[in-house]
């Protein structure tokens, strides 16, 4: 194919729909087990769901209601089992879907492991991704088994389906962090999965793209212990350059009557924030005061939570971009060149480096409140790319985030991690 053929082609092409979806893979780990409300070890024994944990189970009949299945798999274990049946769903066993062997670590306290393997412990936090747990598996042969497991799962099933798996969190996130590319980094750049949490996957052309990251909006009660609380970014509600197709970076413009309503409906089921900033432009700007005035808060704004600035682009549709600057958006779109938006805009780079600056500020200057931060998806976008390591060069690996969804970035240790990912309003 010619060179112009393919920018003809590309220019024809939604950025939205541009990873060219083939297969859609829904993980959703086990409801709560007595050893996880008791912060006990559990690999590969067997045991059954706590009472919460069942209510959890019985709260995925409604997430997943919606969707339509046409594949179920399981781990054999009883908590995933016992799950998928609560939730609704029929799966097929396999025991290749297991968590973890954890060998002599299974059923005791992390300080009891710590107290009887301080070598191993020892080695594990140095990063030796060969010292195998309790005499169990290794992280690294952990990480090759669940590779092979879906490989083998994405070999097996045909184009344009929809796979739901339910395991275990070692094991999703093995997936994850093979299918992203961060299982060697330390520390770890994205939370534990949570349980009962949905997290959804696609295959694209260069391996997969992550939609939506540990979501436990249905589940009753979320427990955990993690350091510190959460910052909430929060995408504007939809706009009419959105409905419209034109990318809005710095240019200003208004809601729809939906996107009216989104925030006001945020509020409405979501709290426990004490402080709002938003981007200063419009679509964000209604956005949050629809937010917070329920929850008799005031809108302060900061500049750095605007868009991407999309210089010579802006206010134009996808197609007209690619006709009118063809080898600037087959450099950025096909070649994967972080090149400035439009010629005089922002890089990709630029943009996520900005957004971790403002989030820290933000973060330390307000180190006591629960904030809110609603700004922009290519701002979103860049930020979550940033923190899990995926520059321009794979922009497919994260899918955009949703208009009035959320995303939660808790800072530990100095560094950022990603808790969840584009929730769904």
């Amino acid at each position: 194919m010619s060179d112009d053929a393919d920018r003809s082609e590309l220019r024809a092409t939604n950025l939205r729909d541009a990873a060219l979806v083939s297969i859609e893979i829904t993980f959703v780990r086990h409801g709560e087990t007595e050893a996880n409300a008791a912060s006990i070890w559990q690999g590969q024994g067997d045991a059954g769901l706590s009472a919460l944990g069942r209510d959890q189970a019985m709260s995925l009949r409604g997430r997943l209601a919606a969707k339509r299945f046409d594949f179920a798999l399981s781990s054999d274990l009883t908590r995933a089992l016992q799950t998928a049946e609560l939730a609704g769903i029929e799966p097929v066993p396999d025991p290749v879907w297991r968590e973890m062997d954890i060998g002599a670590w299974e059923g005791m306290t992390r300080q009891e492991v710590q107290e009887a393997f301080p070598d191993e412990i020892a080695r594990l936090q140095a990063g030796d991704s060969d010292e195998a747990m309790g005499g169990g598996e290794s992280w690294a042969g952990f990480g090759v088994r669940i590779d092979a497991a879906v490989a083998d799962l994405v070999e097996r099933t045909p184009a344009g389906s929809r796979v739901l798996v339910m395991a275990h969190g070692g094991v999703i996130h093995a997936a994850l962090s093979g299918g992203l590319g961060f299982r060697g980094r330390r520390p770890w750049p994205v939370s534990r999965i949570r349980n009962a949490a949905v997290t959804e996957m696609i295959t694209i052309e260069d391996g997969f793209q992550l939609r939506i990251l540990n979501d436990v909006q249905h589940v009753p009660v979320v427990t955990g212990n993690e350091p510190g609380a959460p910052v909430t970014l929060i995408r504007h509600g939809e706009s009419e350059a959105n409905l419209a197709g034109r990318w809005h970076g710095r240019t200003d413009g208004p809601l729809t009557e939906k996107g009216r309503h989104q925030g006001a409906d945020l509020a409405a089921r979501y709290n426990g924030i004490t402080r709002v900033f938003s981007s200063p432009l419009q679509r964000t700007r209604l956005t949050a005061e629809a937010f917070a005035a329920p929850l008799g808060l005031s809108v302060e704004f900061d500049d750095d939570l605007v868009e991407i600035d999309f210089g010579a682009w802006e206010g134009m549709t996808t197609s007209e971009i690619g006709e009118s600057y063809p080898d600037e958006w087959a450099a950025v779109f096909a070649d994967g060149v972080d090149l400035a938006r439009g010629g005089t805009g922002e890089t990709f780079a630029e943009a996520g480096a900005r957004m971790e600056r403002a989030v820290r500020r933000l973060v330390e200057d307000h180190s006591t409140e629960r904030l809110a931060l609603f700004t922009h998806e290519g701002a979103i976008w860049s930020l979550v790319s940033r923190i899990i390591g995926i520059d321009w060069s794979r922009w497919r690996r994260v899918g955009l985030p949703g208009n009035a969804s959320l995303t939660h970035i808790r800072l530990e240790g100095g560094s950022p991690v990603l808790v969840d990912y584009n929730l769904p309003a």
